[in-house]
């Protein structure tokens, strides 16, 4: 003879929980009526379990659950109700309710025995079964987020800033009067002798620390010249590329380059007018030497913004020639790699200029360098460089390239 009996369903089948009024109960009933009944619904971490991976981990004939086959713990509530019999539910995969089946089944048990062993006082303390105190569900995955790239349409870059050279500030003179506008900011960031060239005399006295700048950004340069291929080395004695010596003479008020640097011959600071917006705006002036052809100039400055080299190019020891000249040893290696039929190696050239450039960057940003723009805000000031802002960002583009008053302003 049973002292109580636990009449158990699943919470992922609805037929378990119809047959237990129609059929389990009414059995209980007719063979042990005076036996007191324990509701308890099983398999409860199903209700919040991954139901794809449940599945696929089961038998392969195995029937699937559905989401709609889930009971909710009200429609066990209900029957439990109708039936008068308290309700419990249970998992063995998280341990859950199993304790609270048991405590209670013996409460029920003792609590039917009231009537028969009356004399004895303790069952007369006996609490009726509890109440169960709800499942916490476990804490989900976190959802993965995939962040997608922005349009390649509406990104500006540093190329197309190189071709409409908005906020210029220094503008390069060769030979025949054709002029090539540029960024400090890109051109220092991605060559120590292009640092070197704007720290030696700035618009306010600015850039007194070369020598020290040198040491810190010029780490790659020597390892850079030894790697270079035969071919194309150049002599830093030779004088076939320094400028004769009519050339050499800085314009008034100018800086003379030709013992400073080969491929220079002078640099100074006036007023330019801007390539784009019109507006007169002091730039730095440099003379280049006679030698330096304007097209392969081109292309090593677009090295200098992108990283990239156009391998089609039928002028490639021009463009190897001007950047031994400017000490671009980076891409005088890439041109070599390019003619040796050895371009593979030139991907882990291009990686390491970026990650370069990156520190540079923000080394420039830390100290504050060739900063063209102010931003203040409430507890002090930001500087920043305008071109950087343009090829990152569509709306900085759209302030300083529109008839606003920002654009021309040194502080926002």
């Amino acid at each position: 003879r049973s002292d109580v009996v636990v009449l158990c369903f699943s919470l992922a089948n609805p037929n378990s929980l119809r047959h237990v009024k129609t059929m389990w109960y009414p059995e209980i009933k007719h063979f042990c009526p005076r036996t007191p009944i324990v509701l308890v619904g099983c398999q409860l971490d199903l209700r919040y379990a991954d139901l794809e991976a449940v599945n696929r981990a089961r038998r392969p004939l195995a029937k699937p659950i559905k989401p709609t086959d889930i009971l909710p713990p009200e429609r066990g509530h209900e029957v439990a109700k109708e039936l008068g019999v308290p309700y419990y539910e249970t998992s063995v995969v998280a341990q859950f309710g199993i304790k609270d089946v048991f405590d209670n089944a013996i409460r029920a048990a003792l609590i039917s025995r009231r009537h028969l062993q009356f004399w004895k006082s303790h069952l007369k303390k006996m609490q009726r079964p509890l109440l169960q105190a709800p499942f916490l569900p476990p804490k989900p995955p976190p959802p993965v987020i995939q962040v997608p790239d922005p349009p390649a349409s509406r990104s500006w870059g540093p190329a197309a800033l190189f071709c409409t050279p908005l906020c210029a500030d220094v503008v390069f003179q060769l030979q025949g009067g054709q002029r090539v506008f540029a960024h400090r900011v890109y051109l220092a960031t991605s060559c120590s002798k292009f640092y070197d060239l704007f720290t030696l005399e700035g618009p306010r006295g600015a850039g007194k620390e070369p020598a020290a700048r040198t040491k810190s950004l010029d780490g790659e340069r020597g390892a850079l010249a030894e790697g270079a291929r035969a071919p194309l080395r150049t002599s830093q004695s030779d004088d076939a590329l320094r400028p004769a010596a009519g050339d050499g003479a800085a314009p008034s008020g100018g800086h003379d380059l030709s013992a400073w640097g080969r491929g220079f011959v002078s640099m100074r600071w006036e007023l330019v007018a801007d390539p784009v917006a019109g507006r007169e705006k002091r730039m730095a002036v440099v003379c280049m030497d006679q030698r330096v052809q304007a097209e392969p100039f081109r292309a090593v400055l677009e090295y200098l913004y992108t990283g990239r080299l156009d391998q089609a190019r039928e002028d490639l020891m021009q463009v190897a020639t001007i950047a031994e000249l400017l000490e671009v040893f980076d891409l005088r290696m890439m041109v070599a790699n390019v003619l040796n039929k050895e371009s593979f190696m030139n991907q882990e050239i291009t990686k390491a200029f970026h990650v370069r450039r990156a520190n540079r960057i923000k080394e420039c940003l830390g100290k504050g360098v060739f900063a063209d723009v102010v931003f203040r805000v409430d507890d002090g000031a930001v500087p920043a460089h305008k071109p950087l802002l343009i090829a990152g960002c569509d709306w900085m583009m759209a302030m300083f390239r529109g008839a606003f008053r920002e654009s021309y302003a040194a502080e926002v």
